[in-house]
């Protein structure tokens, strides 16, 4: 038996063992009886708008999607009777596409999901096509070049790998192959997979989920299905997947729940995030089965997506930073959060296809705040996209920007993150719509304190949005020390020291101009999405944010967040908040833990700063530094945000020490050094 017809066979049970069924615009499920029973006679579905040409919500797209769950449960073993029946389904509504032949506006349609569809479905039917409308869907395959890069030049070689094993084309099959697993690599380009192990597409645009868990789920399978033969996925390319799906989207994950950062546009469809996730189980599932070092490490995430275990079980703690895409992800056990920044070397979240169309300020510093991973489920239709946590931008009625390209990089090149692994600091230069800031977000252990310095604007008025999240539970508020709980639709501002809900406490530092706000919020997903629905949605929501007024000059902001409290536990946090604000001005901004023994501090100047006990720390170059007291001194984690320095000295004490800066694509990486004394 030939290697081709090894693969062809393998894969056509391994479509016939996917579920048979298929998600529906309400995220129902939907049987193969239940798409069979609204077939007509001539091989159309009613609810298919098979003249529709849009972008995204494909119309026409639903046909095949439909074809391929009847074939698989034509083709699954215990079809039995039914499947004549499901047989003749499937072809009829076949040759009714064949024969229109539909096309959408946009390319991916035409040259990626279509082709795909129906090269499983002739995998999966077999002999069972009628020649003529095999050749016919063969030549839809025909007519794909591959091109462009990244995922969709996966997607792309993966339909002419479809063409090779329908046609029995070994050179072609070899090509395609090649063209797939060249994706399999580490680049320090713009799309794909990136040396600290996040993923590209769209430009420097982080994106792993969508694109980069779709990648997982078009390349993974691969290292089963070639397996054994001459084609086989080498052992470096299986660890290169493993590696990217461990040390960079595991760490994005909390549960089934994808980082609202990592999926782009879509972060505007409803439940994306989650249905992103359940797309890795399979490539978990195909590594660990050729990966034995690894195994573990891969069921044990395996486990989180299915929700066989809790979200922070599967053995991944600490802080990471990804100097490549801008974002900090910072996590135990209880909790998850993450920052995600923009620099002139990244992309914000895209505008495309009418999707993303609040997207204008992900990329601002927008700070997500998990425990549950239900906090933001399906608030985007509602939430103020001038209020996310963490943003600090102008104040205006008209909508946000729709950028005529779709994607926009930051303004500066001071954006970065240092990280010793356990805890972390991130720190950015922020610009944008005439607004002005130094903002920096310090890790330490189950608390979050995050700083603002230097706000300034030409005129309008400024807010920093602390959080927005669903309203979940009672929200308690402290001011004059005294405590008290907020009636339904009750908003209080100005005197804050501290707040709490769901789990979370807030610290306000400076609480004369903050509010606090438990109410309902309207909107609807159209708004965000030209796809979708019109139709009004509510949903109650709680909000602080911090008002800088109009035309500030120098204004700031000091707040801190913690995981795992009650109202009297916040209560008690306000009163000994375990750290110290050493600075928060325009050339340093800096915390210590409570006993002095980690520092962190970024520097957007060379110069110095007391760190405690009489100690200062100077640096000559701008950089991020964290310090954790060892027995014999002081071990020191820099990173530079700017990723075009070499070297910078760094001193404390009388102790000093050269240090030598990543390079190339490890620009930005975080480099340790180890000082006496």
């Amino acid at each position: 038996m030939s290697d081709l017809t090894i693969i062809h066979e393998r894969l056509a049970r391994s479509l016939a063992e996917a579920p048979a069924k298929m998600r529906g615009e309400a995220q129902d499920l939907l049987t193969a009886d239940q798409v069979l029973a609204g077939l007509r006679e001539d091989g159309t579905w009613a609810d298919v708008d098979y003249s529709d040409r849009q972008r995204s919500h494909w119309s026409p797209a639903q046909h095949l999607r439909r074809i391929l769950v009847i074939a698989q449960a034509a083709r699954q073993a215990d079809a039995g009777d039914e499947a004549p029946r499901l047989l003749a389904g499937a072809r009829r509504a076949l040759t009714y596409w064949l024969d229109l032949d539909p096309q959408s506006d946009n390319w991916w349609h035409n040259d990626i999901g279509t082709p795909l569809n129906m090269g499983h479905i002739l995998v999966l039917l077999g002999d069972d096509v009628a020649p003529g409308d095999r050749a016919r869907g063969i030549e839809i395959l025909a007519r794909v070049p591959i091109s462009k890069t990244g995922q969709n030049r996966a997607w792309l070689a993966t339909v002419s790998f479809l063409r090779a094993l329908l046609t029995e084309d070994e050179p072609l099959a070899r090509l395609a192959i090649d063209e797939i697993l060249g994706e399999v690599r580490v680049v320090e380009g713009e799309e794909g997979i990136q040396p600290d192990w996040s993923f590209h597409q769209h430009g420097p645009q982080l994106y792993q989920g969508n694109y980069g868990a779709a990648f997982m789920e078009t390349v993974a399978p691969y290292a089963t299905l070639l397996a054994g033969t001459a084609l086989a996925m080498p052992e470096d390319q299986v660890e290169t997947l493993s590696r990217m799906l461990l040390e960079g989207t595991r760490w994005m994950t909390w549960g089934d729940q994808m980082d609202y950062h990592v999926v782009g546009r879509f972060i505007t469809s409803p439940y994306r995030s989650r249905w992103e996730s359940r797309t890795l189980v399979a490539p978990c599932a195909h590594l660990a089965e050729v990966s034995p070092s690894l195994r573990e490490a891969l069921l044990a995430y395996h486990d989180a997506l299915t929700g066989r275990c809790a979200p922070g079980a599967i053995g991944v703690s600490g802080n990471r930073h990804y100097w490549r895409s801008d974002i900090m992800v910072h996590r135990r056990e209880g909790f998850y959060t993450s920052i995600r920044m923009a620099s002139v070397r990244t992309v914000r979240s895209e505008q495309c296809n009418g999707e993303g169309l609040r997207n204008y300020h992900l990329g601002d510093g927008v700070t997500f705040y998990l425990q549950t991973g239900q906090e933001y489920d399906g608030i985007w239709p509602v939430v103020d996209w001038r209020r996310l946590p963490g943003v600090t931008c102008r104040q205006a009625d008209e909508p946000l920007p729709i950028l005529s390209t779709g994607r926009h990089r930051g303004a500066t090149e001071f954006v970065g993150g240092a990280s010793d692994g356990v805890d972390g600091l991130a720190a950015m230069e922020y610009a944008l719509d005439g607004v002005a800031a130094r903002k920096a977000w310090f890790c330490l252990g189950d608390r979050l304190v995050c700083l603002g310095a230097g706000i300034r604007s030409a005129g309008d008025p400024v807010r920093t949005g602390v959080e927005q999240c669903l309203l979940r539970g009672p929200v308690t508020v402290g001011r004059g020390g005294d405590a008290e709980r907020l009636a339904p639709g009750e908003t209080v501002a100005g005197g804050l020291a501290w707040a709490h809900h769901s789990g979370l406490g807030y610290l306000l530092l400076d609480g004369a101009g903050a509010t606090v706000r438990a109410a309902e919020q309207t909107g609807s997903w159209r708004e965000i999405n030209s796809n979708l629905p019109a139709d009004p949605v509510a949903e109650d929501v709680f909000s602080l944010w911090i008002d800088h007024g109009p035309a500030p000059a120098g204004a700031a902001y000091a707040y801190a967040v913690a995981f795992g409290l009650d109202a009297a536990g916040a209560a008690t946090w306000a009163a000994d908040p375990g750290f110290r604000v050493l600075a928060n001005d325009e050339a340093v901004q800096a915390v210590a833990s409570q006993g002095g023994d980690v520092v962190q501090v970024a520097y957007y100047c060379a110069g110095g700063l007391e760190v405690g006990e009489g100690l200062d720390l100077s640096v000559d170059t701008p950089c991020l530094v964290m310090l954790r007291r060892t027995a014999g001194g002081w071990s020191a984690w820099v990173a530079e945000p700017t990723q075009r320095a070499t070297r910078l000295a760094l001193s404390i004490g009388a102790a000093t020490a050269e240090v030598a800066l990543p390079t190339g694509g490890r620009a930005g990486e975080t480099a340790r050094v180890d000082l006496a004394g």
